[in-house]
């Protein structure tokens, strides 16, 4: 039994240590990552900003608006929304944008699924540039100009943007906005080292010529989720260097957090969904860091309670675990104090220590329901391969 507990222990402490080094790595990254706005002068590059869209009804009108109302000339952007089988007023409410502007487009999925949406769309895109939201975001009037700024600045081949979310009312909905934080930083930190880990397909960027030459969701189709991190990795084997993370709120993508637990356990077991062999090398390891950190900060106390004496450390076990977790705490406050303070989010900090003690559940839980490949997502049930 008392080899047992060492073991527990040495991989407890390791876990802490990599997990420690990683998210200091990911706060570094974070505040060396800066984008400084130029307006372009010269020609323009044309857009195409696709929608894909299930039963929208109450938010399809509100993105539009939002892009109807760019800084970015209307004459070098087209909108192209597709309808993916809704059973609303969905359509109709498109086309009551389409009769009053004349670079909207609509046309039908083929094929259910998202990944099926965007291809068809990239078939008749005229834009040098494709940008990715979700029908039930908002974007500021000067997102277009920004991320096309950036664009030529860069030369990036992917440009991944921030994706937040608004009017967070409720304790539930303030927790999933620090974690969402986090996410960001942690997404900016590590393509700051050129380390592809994730992205979000509401607010995404890449260049037609790349999706063609990538050969678009080609090989990845044995999952309904995917279009975004799945279509990064595949960018990211053929330039290394070439996808770059934009920190301006201005370009981001505003959407809303999840009501109810039911809807949140559905979107991260969709999120979770994919197959850990789809994972690159970088995502295999920092997923395998995290799960399994906050797993043994579980089964450390559990240990502890059937034997909490440890001959070979200075003190017991359950004063192992509140070290082990006050690490975890000053290192996670780093990054979310960095990047709230970047999304003038400070106000939320006070939350942080519920959300860490719910975190460690949630994260383990999530894992869990992960390899259960069964979610409701727009009406439909999505059973993964």
């Amino acid at each position: 039994m008392e080899v047992f507990i060492e073991i527990i222990v040495t991989i407890a402490i390791l876990l802490c240590l990599v997990y420690t080094i990683l998210i200091a790595i990911y706060c570094s990254g974070w505040v060396n990552t800066k984008f400084v706005f130029t307006e372009i002068k010269d020609e323009k590059p044309f857009v195409s900003i696709i929608i894909p869209a299930r039963n929208e009804e109450i938010n399809i009108g509100q993105l539009l608006s939002s892009i109807c109302n760019q800084t970015y000339p209307s004459t070098c952007f087209e909108v192209i929304v597709v309808d993916d089988f809704s059973t609303d007023t969905t359509n109709e409410l498109v086309q009551d944008f389409i009769n009053r502007k004349n670079n909207i487009t609509l046309i039908k999925n083929k094929n259910t699924g998202k990944k099926n949406a965007i291809s068809e769309a990239i078939k008749i895109a005229k834009g040098e540039l494709i940008i990715t939201t979700d029908a039930d975001c908002v974007v500021h009037e000067h997102w277009l100009s920004y991320i096309v700024s950036f664009y030529r600045q860069t030369n990036a081949k992917m440009i991944v943007a921030p994706v937040y979310l608004f009017n967070t009312l409720s304790l539930f909905q303030k927790l999933q906005t620090l974690e969402c934080i986090a996410l960001t930083a942690s997404t900016a930190g590590s393509l700051y080292y050129n380390k592809a880990i994730m992205c979000n397909g509401a607010n995404l960027a890449y260049t037609k010529e790349i999706f063609n030459e990538a050969n678009g969701f080609e090989g990845i189709n044995n999952t309904a989720s995917g279009d975004d991190v799945l279509l990064m990795y595949k960018i990211k084997k053929k330039y290394p260097e070439g996808i770059k993370f934009l920190k301006n709120m201005e370009a981001a993508a505003f959407t809303y957090s999840c009501f109810n637990i039911k809807q949140f356990i559905s979107q991260r077991k969709r999120w979770a969904s994919k197959r850990f062999s789809d994972l690159n090398t970088e995502t295999k390891f920092v997923s395998l860091i995290v799960y399994l950190f906050n797993l043994f900060l579980l089964i450390v106390p559990c240990v502890a309670f059937f034997n909490d004496s440890i001959t070979f450390f200075p003190f017991s076990l359950f004063k192992l675990e509140l070290l082990l977790f006050s690490v975890k705490c000053v290192i996670d406050f780093l990054l979310l104090f960095l990047s709230t303070s970047f999304f003038d989010e400070r106000k939320l900090l006070i939350y942080f220590l519920p959300e860490q003690l719910i975190y460690v559940f949630y994260v383990v839980l999530v894992g869990f329901l992960g390899f259960g490949k069964k979610y409701e997502w727009k009406g439909r049930t999505i059973n993964e391969k």
